[in-house]
């Protein structure tokens, strides 16, 4: 027989096993390390697409009187002609830009973040203008009639900056930012003049000016994570790299009466400054945060998947037709006359002569990781009067005296085809994933610019290969027919099943067509059904540039311009 005392020790045994069977899984996870945490801490790249705004407008011209030794009135023309020369032009600074970056952060005190970061960006970032006059000479009614034509450009944009951020979620950061600047800053000035009454032309003055220019820069943005690794930004940075000028251009003019010669020195004078309003994606290589313990555990990098693209299948189609609300930033060029237009889509819409036209789509065949695509541009755009950058009176006349421009673009096509293979991809959190395609193809253009020149006065136009109509001179350039092969890359970032962020960029012509070509496009994809239809829209931004030119002097004919703005499309799947 067992005794009580052995029954209730027996008891006590059972109890105390049991409590420790219990205990053991909680205290095994007590054990157990911590899930990472996210950081933003680590090494990243990443490139950005944005546009410049100027902060600046201003284009000054002045001119001082070299000499006036005209020979049957002495000092008739030399005072007036350095006051038709002195001037202030409205030139704009505006346009894209695209690079890439790279930097370092590292996260402390949970939510602070420091780090530094270095970038550099080149694209279409100019502006233009002009002004023309008639200056009452010393003894009526001889006077000095005058162009001026001004250009700039930003030719590339680099900073070196530290940054410091807050995370006000684990995945959002606001961050200010500021630093080193530097860039290409190129300015060219046109000065034309015609004494009245004369006979004989005068030769222009031009300018041409370039130079590398440090400066600082200072701004803030926002940052968010999209995956353990990637993260989008947005960002706008004020920089300021200084004033560019240029002195002494000599414009001689001479057997204007008699055997005399005028001379005027002209200089030019303007500031390089503005903000860049740009966004981007980073990929961070490695990274650890600290704990609410106060450790820092490392994180492992970020795992590809294996290089495994989706298997070949059936093919699938989407045939989109979409709306590009275009924008022009450039010049062109007919028969050696240039004229800059820097037009927003609603200056188009509200100042111009006639709405913009255009019909554009978009189709693309995907079998695994295979795509094969074309896209499609007609576009025709007016412009004229205030909504041009620069005013241009025909170059060489004999009599001149006012000149505005006129200018009708027309992109009769622009045909991009080629193919895009499936490089690399990887997983998010949350099924979302990213994949990288190469593209490789062609870009077909097919372009026509008129340019129509209101004038007084003219003369010798036939000798410049124009036709003159009344009070008019039209300059038409000429089919404009070329092919520019490009390379690229396509990034493919799926949100959640049906939802996609696409943003793709290349590069081309390398002087096979035209010298240089780019393009960024980006935007927003959403697929669904509609009556039992498989549609796919989306809305996004796209930005191309082209630089060709055929012939030369008067001879020459080409565009030189960023065509841009939202687009916005709807199709079919199939």
């Amino acid at each position: 027989m067992i005794s009580l005392s052995a029954k209730f020790h027996n008891a006590r045994a059972l109890l105390a096993a049991g409590c420790a069977c219990l205990a053991a899984p909680a205290f095994a996870a007590d054990l157990a390390p911590p899930p990472p945490v996210f950081t933003w801490s680590g090494l990243y790249i990443g490139f950005n697409f944005g546009y410049a705004v100027p902060a600046s407008t201003s284009f000054n011209t002045s001119a001082v009187d070299l000499g006036d030794s005209s020979a049957v009135i002495p000092h008739l023309w030399g005072a007036a002609a350095a006051a038709g020369a002195t001037g202030a032009v409205g030139a704009r600074l505006n346009g894209f830009m695209s690079g890439g970056q790279l930097g370092y952060n590292w996260q402390f005190g949970d939510r602070w973040i420091a780090g530094v970061e270095t970038d550099i960006a080149a694209g279409g970032v100019r502006g233009g203008g002009g002004f023309t006059t008639v200056t009452p000479a010393a003894v009526p009614p001889f006077n000095v009639a005058t162009s001026v034509s001004v250009n700039r450009t930003l030719e590339y944009l680099g900073t070196v900056r530290g940054r410091l951020g807050y995370a006000v979620t684990p995945t959002i950061m606001a961050y200010v930012t500021g630093g080193l600047a530097y860039g290409g800053l190129s300015t060219a000035t046109t000065v034309r003049q015609s004494f009245n009454p004369s006979v004989f032309p005068s030769a222009a003055a031009q300018s041409d000016f370039f130079s590398n220019r440090f400066g600082w820069t200072i701004g803030g943005g926002g940052e968010m994570a999209l995956t353990d690794a990637m993260s989008a930004k947005f960002e706008a940075l004020y920089y300021n790299l200084g004033s560019a000028n240029t002195s002494g251009v000599p414009l001689i003019h001479s057997a204007l009466i008699g055997d005399g010669v005028v001379g005027t020195g002209i200089s030019t004078s303007t500031r390089f400054q503005g903000v860049m309003i740009r966004g981007g994606l980073n990929y961070r290589f490695v990274g650890s945060a600290p704990t609410a313990s106060g450790a820092a555990p490392t994180l492992p990098a970020p795992q590809f998947v294996a290089l495994t693209p989706p298997a070949f299948a059936d093919w699938h189609v989407t045939v989109m037709p979409y709306l590009w609300a275009l924008s022009l930033n450039g010049t062109t060029t007919a028969h050696g006359e240039q004229i800059g237009a820097n037009v927003s889509f609603p200056d188009l819409l509200t100042k111009s002569s006639s709405p913009p036209l255009e019909a554009a789509a978009h189709i693309e065949a995907r079998n695994g990781p295979l795509s094969i695509f074309a896209d499609y541009v007609w576009a025709q755009v007016r412009a004229s009067g205030s909504i041009l950058a620069q005013r241009t009176p025909v170059t060489g006349l004999t009599l001149a005296a006012d000149g505005t421009g006129h200018l009708k673009f027309n992109a009769r096509a622009i045909l991009e085809g080629g193919g895009a293979y499936e490089v690399l991809r990887w997983d998010g959190p949350s099924g979302s994933s990213t994949a990288i395609d190469a593209i490789a193809g062609a870009r077909y253009w097919n372009m026509r610019t008129n340019v129509s020149l209101d004038i007084v006065g003219a003369a010798n136009i036939p000798a410049l290969g124009l036709t003159q109509i009344g009070r008019q001179a039209l300059a038409d350039s000429g089919e404009l027919a070329w092919v520019d092969p490009l390379v690229g890359l396509r990034l493919r970032q799926e949100l959640a099943s049906g939802d996609e962020f696409q943003l793709k960029g290349d590069i081309g012509g390398f002087g096979v067509g035209s010298k240089i070509s780019w393009q960024t496009v980006g935007g927003y994809v959403h697929n669904f059904q509609f009556y039992g239809f498989n549609c796919q829209s989306m809305i996004g931004y796209r930005a191309l540039e082209v630089d060709y030119a055929k012939g030369s002097g008067v001879g020459q004919s080409g565009i030189n311009i960023v065509l841009h703005g939202p687009i916005a499309g709807i199709g079919l799947r199939f």
